[in-house]
């Protein structure tokens, strides 16, 4: 396996999470990496979490990591690669201390549903008629 940092997917990460305001999660503990070279077929993306012995042992803070499995992620609409970075997010527990939500917490249907917010966010704001409307003689 090889892993490479990908420091514009922890930009896009910042930016989900301040929509969200989900500010129990530290974009500067949170960092994206992508990896080559498994041989899994379904798997898009994996959370991983600096274990709590590991934080006590080294005096260091929580941290993530999420893994893009490069084989699978980068064949993914823009819309599907975007829903899989809110999916891992959606791991990430409030107390931020290296455990995991679970998938009866992390589901398709609370995915789609804060994809559908943040993709109407995204959108550009709507053209403005080259037509002037005019009432009562002014120009609007």
């Amino acid at each position: 396996m090889e892993y490479v940092p990908v420091p514009e997917i922890d930009e896009e990460i910042a930016r989900i999470i301040a929509f969200f305001k989900w500010d129990y999660l530290d974009p500067k503990r949170i960092r994206m990496i992508r990896s080559r070279g498994t041989r899994s077929r379904r798997i898009l993306a994996r959370c991983h979490a600096l274990p709590k012995a590991l934080q006590t042992g080294l005096a260091l803070p929580a941290h993530y990591i999420i893994e893009l499995v490069s084989e699978n992620y980068d064949r993914l609409s823009e819309a599907e690669k975007t829903k899989t970075l809110i999916h891992e997010l959606l791991h990430i527990p409030a107390t931020f201390g290296g455990g995991f939500r679970h998938h009866d917490y992390v589901h398709a249907k609370r995915v789609n549903q804060l994809y559908e917010k943040y993709a109407e966010s995204l959108l550009p704001p709507p053209a403005i008629s080259a037509a002037v409307p005019v009432q009562y003689g002014i120009r609007f």
